[in-house]
């Protein structure tokens, strides 16, 4: 009989957490169930959600505050007792998923992936909500009592042994991607295009990528740069390119499923992500967009930041170049779609790095080893 693991999420699923549905999907010998306050869509996973039975958010409310198993209604508690450990995501997250764990008496697992341990907890504590506070509260609690941490890249690793997460119970695991699904496709010939996918905040530096498409722009007049992602500096973003007169070869999706960004790569030519460290510490993990990517036969154009050098082999399957830096962006970019025969070349080495070191099928399955060790 398969064992099962209780995924806690607070809200489930988003759209810019596909990598979490990737990889429980891929698991084979645990079965799992998503638990947390919110189902906020359908999805095909068995799910415990305190607002399926709270109209008035209540339930949510007094959880968000308190952390107590009882939110959930008797019936659901009765289902997570047939968990055998509980994994979270996201270091917050795992506060409230170790009060659950606590009370069933079960192992908990939690995934940092970059903003939870590298944003300044000052700036955690300014946000003044519950779920912040409530981790503020309980992380010393959390480093004793959880029994494993996964760290997305030797990056985040370093940072929580800098937080003074024990050394002994962090794992560098990454959740990597499926190569059969995201795999190279012909480039259309009539239709050229950079592709950039991430949200718009101030880590994922897109405004330094469009700086660096406006210096070269008017040398390829029928390439453009078509960005997925929302978010506060959408607005600020759509100016620049206003400023930049380059309106016409910047195409804004917005945010997009997974299966539209999967083609979208599919189809690009170059794949560029300018991540920064944002004011407040913030970072990125691993970003899984550049393994997608790499896995469909796409050359990367990325930063030298937190745990993209563990996944984009510079001058090999892409090039990195300094945070903020659009003058060498620019260069990079260019020399991409200048030499076809280059690009390539990285795409296909690319391809075969991720099939070798980022198959979703065997992480999983590693994965898997990791819950064995504790139940």
């Amino acid at each position: 009989m398969a064992k099962q693991v209780g995924i806690y999420r607070r809200v489930f699923p988003l759209v810019s957490e596909a990598f979490i549905q990737e990889q429980v999907a891929h698991l084979t010998r645990y079965e799992p169930t998503f638990v947390g306050c919110s189902r906020a869509a359908e999805m095909s996973f068995p799910y415990v959600a305190i607002n399926e039975d709270d109209p008035f958010n209540i339930k949510q409310f007094l959880f968000l505050m308190t952390r107590s198993p009882h939110c959930f209604k008797v019936s659901q508690r009765r289902y997570l007792e047939n968990l055998d450990l509980i994994h979270a995501h996201f270091g917050p997250d795992g506060v409230y998923g170790l009060a659950l764990a606590e009370h069933l008496k079960i192992p908990l697992v939690v995934t940092f992936h970059g903003y939870d341990i590298t944003i300044h907890r000052t700036a955690q504590a300014l946000m003044r909500t519950p779920l912040y506070s409530q981790f503020l509260r309980f992380e010393e609690e959390l480093k004793q009592k959880a029994a494993l941490f996964i760290a997305v890249s030797d990056f985040i690793r370093q940072k929580l042994i800098e937080r003074g997460y024990p050394a002994h119970k962090i794992v560098r695991h990454v959740i990597g991607v499926d190569p059969t699904r995201f795999c190279p496709e012909p480039l259309p010939a009539s239709k050229r295009y950079i592709l950039s996918v991430g949200r718009h905040t101030e880590k994922k530096g897109t405004a330094t990528l469009i700086k660096a498409f406006a210096r070269i722009a008017a040398k390829f007049p029928e390439v453009t740069l078509t960005q997925v992602g929302t978010g506060k500096l959408t607005q600020q973003l759509t100016r620049l390119t206003q400023d930049l007169g380059i309106t016409q070869q910047v195409n804004f999706l917005g945010s997009q499923p997974h299966a539209k960004v999967r083609s979208l790569m599919q189809g690009a030519e170059v794949f560029a992500l300018a991540s920064q460290t944002a004011a407040d510490g913030d970072c990125e993990g691993l970003p899984i967009v550049l393994n997608e990517a790499s896995a469909c036969g796409i050359p990367i154009v990325a930063t030298w930041h937190s745990g993209i050098p563990e996944a984009v082999k510079d001058r090999e399957t892409g090039f990195l170049v300094p945070e903020q830096d659009e003058v060498t962006l620019a260069d990079r970019l260019e020399m991409l779609l200048g030499n076809p025969a280059q690009a390539q070349l990285m795409g296909l080495r690319g391809r075969i790095w991720i099939e070798t070191f980022f198959d979703i099928r065997k992480q999983s399955q590693a994965l898997e080893r990791h819950y064995d060790a504790l139940v």
